[in-house]
């Protein structure tokens, strides 16, 4: 097949090359009257110097495209053309979302208007994958409430992690679309209102928002040592911070680069539980309230301070 189009290409190649030629030899002068010619334009009244240069590129041609013909190259172009559009129309696999093999569930609760329909794809084959450690919360199926749920995982080999394109449609609108990935969301998040409306429109890598500022302890960029959340170019969600373990060391929320409500610090490891310090900010960025620091625990888990309300 590649000689064919080898020849073709220099078939092709040949006859722009006379037909060039033979432009480029157009003279600006005054044409010679011939009225002695038999061949030429006007019946041979008027001659360019042109005929043999332009019967020889038709000849050229004429061949060429028996060659072809001969090779069983037929409508080559045209066929280049379909190929190309039905490589561009090749669907992507149904039960599969980067790589990883899907099976699909359809979550069903509520009644009346608040009647809501999922619709799920989980890993088909959860015991070959793994579960990022560096998440807060992973998204499953679970059967018993035909619907999602999130929140830490304790056996992620048995749970049917979400992972592929999700859909929630409640008193039929839909309500909220994106993609997850191994139980958390991955790509475009978009939330619509009653009418359809859009409300929010958000893009996730792997679990964090895609704008996410990371560093790492590594020089291969696996092991992650901070995690500064950015959307829309404003500092914004879930802050996190790990040991070279992987264990949290810190974590909290931010608004606008501003600590908000509970924030948590973390021993690397303890025996009786890894709670260190738990403080509390304020309820936004505009609360001016100083932080307090609400339990302070040692490595055992005994609590060595507990701030005391009103009530105490």
């Amino acid at each position: 097949m590649k000689i064919k189009f080898l020849i073709f290409c220099f078939l092709v190649v040949a006859v722009f090359s006379s037909y060039g030629q033979a432009q480029a030899v157009i003279s600006t002068k005054k044409p010679l009257t011939d009225t002695s010619a038999q061949k030429g334009f006007l019946g041979g009244r008027l001659s360019t110097g042109l005929e043999e240069q332009l019967e020889g590129a038709n000849k050229i041609k004429s061949e060429g495209k028996a060659i072809i013909e001969d090779l069983g190259i037929k409508n080559l172009g045209i066929k280049a053309s379909m190929l190309a559009r039905r490589a561009t129309k090749k669907a992507l696999p149904k039960d599969e979302y980067s790589g990883i093999k899907t099976e699909r569930r359809l979550g069903n609760y509520g009644s009346g208007t608040r009647n809501t329909q999922e619709e799920i794809n989980v890993v088909k084959y959860v015991e070959d994958e793994a579960v990022s450690p560096y998440v807060a919360e992973i998204w499953w199926f679970d059967p018993a409430q035909s619907r999602i749920v999130t929140g830490s995982l304790k056996d992620n080999k048995s749970a049917q992690i979400c992972h592929g394109p999700f859909r929630r449609v409640v008193n039929q609108n839909v309500t909220e679309q994106g993609f997850f990935y191994m139980g958390v969301k991955d790509g475009r998040w978009e939330t619509y209102g009653p009418d359809g409306e859009l409300l929010n429109k958000q893009y996730f890598h792997r679990g964090f928002p895609v704008e996410s500022r990371m560093s790492y302890f590594d020089n291969e960029q696996k092991k992650i040592k901070e995690l500064i959340p950015v959307v829309y170019g404003k500092v914004r969600g879930q802050y996190r911070a790990f040991y070279v373990s992987g264990n949290v060391k810190e974590e909290g929320m931010l608004d606008d680069s501003i600590r908000v409500g509970r924030w948590r610090e973390y021993y690397e490891f303890g025996t009786g539980g890894r709670l260190k310090k738990e403080w509390r900010y304020g309820k936004d960025k505009f609360d001016t309230q100083e932080p307090e620091l609400v339990q302070e625990r040692d490595a055992q888990g005994k609590i060595i301070y507990q701030l005391k309300t009103t009530l105490d």
